[in-house]
């Protein structure tokens, strides 16, 4: 058999070659991607995503069509957080608030993932048992066709936007509130963050909130209204004392710590409480996550949040 040493100018050409390819550190230009993980059945068994990539015809930049990178991480979170609740609980059932708490996926989990994209962090709850999935954004289809091709029916996909909820649209410009000088006016038509998520809450089993909501990639260069209506809408969907909420920023530079100071004070005035941990140093039941980890993990938070009891 012939083969071939690579020199350290081949390999550091490689790396610069395989580098030009991604986007984000992610590759956005192949037609299918693969997650995989131990919690999942390893590399025989991956989740498989269609994406239409920068060379497709149908690619929209910077919108749901294409992978991002914190959705990766997040995966890789639900998975390893999994895995420890499952080990710790041994032949126990478990319960699903107490294992959102950490970040868990049981039987009886009910997850909604916002801003969802090609859906990635649902189909991995999903994939690990969850009862019921709502993977939802604005712009559903790539997510809908992933949940198809990955033949999971305890996944649904719906349509959502994010709104402002009705007590912050009635605080606008009153009482000299400057701080809200810089928000545009919404017609009266436009539904409020309360009247979105009622059609989503009526499809989850019991018609109840649900135990873990997930995002990521969903913080990242917006301005101070974008990141009130997410905050809202997370809010909304959110019981104290049952739901957690795990969102994946990552810093890209640019406005993204001012789009992360916006989330924190809208999430403050909604009544939601939490704190950012960099993902590098994200413990799983007390211990430092074990693995390689992903390409720029070193620049990314994972914010968890919870909502805080009506006083």
């Amino acid at each position: 058999a012939l083969g071939f040493i690579m020199s350290a100018d081949d390999d550091i050409a490689a790396k610069e070659a395989e580098a030009l390819f991604k986007i984000h550190g992610v590759d956005q230009r192949s037609a299918e991607l693969a997650f995989s993980h131990p919690a999942l059945g390893g590399e025989d068994a991956p989740v498989r995503m269609r994406q239409d990539g920068s060379t497709s015809k149908a690619f929209v930049p910077g919108t749901s069509t294409v992978i991002w990178p914190c959705a990766y991480s997040l995966g890789d979170y639900l998975c390893d957080a999994t895995t420890a609740y499952r080990a710790k609980l041994g032949d126990g059932v478990g319960d699903a608030t107490e294992a959102a708490r950490v970040g868990a996926v049981t039987a009886d989990t009910v997850a909604v993932e916002l801003g969802a994209g090609l859906g990635l962090g649902g189909l991995v709850a999903a994939r690990l048992g969850a009862r019921h999935v709502a993977i939802t954004d604005s712009t559903p289809a790539a997510a809908s066709r992933n949940v198809e091709t990955n033949g999971l029916g305890n996944a649904h996909v719906s349509e959502l936007w994010w709104r402002r909820a009705a007590w912050r649209r009635a605080r606008d410009g009153r009482d000299g509130d400057e701080s809200e000088s810089d928000i545009d006016d919404e017609p009266d038509e436009v539904p409020t963050a309360e009247d979105a998520v009622k059609p989503l809450l009526a499809s989850l089993p019991e018609r109840r909130a649900p135990h873990i909501v997930i995002g990521s990639d969903i913080c990242y260069s917006q301005g101070k209204q974008e990141m009130q209506a997410l905050v809202d809408t997370l809010a909304a969907m959110c019981e104290p004392g049952r739901t957690t909420a795990y969102v994946v920023f990552e810093d890209r530079g640019d406005c993204c710590w001012g789009t992360l100071n916006h989330f924190w004070t809208a999430a403050d005035s909604a009544g939601l409480v939490g704190d950012p941990t960099p993902v590098e140093d994200v413990e799983i039941d007390g211990k430092k996550r074990s693995g390689p980890g992903r390409h720029n993990d070193s620049e990314r938070l994972l914010l968890r949040l919870t909502k805080r009891a009506a006083a």
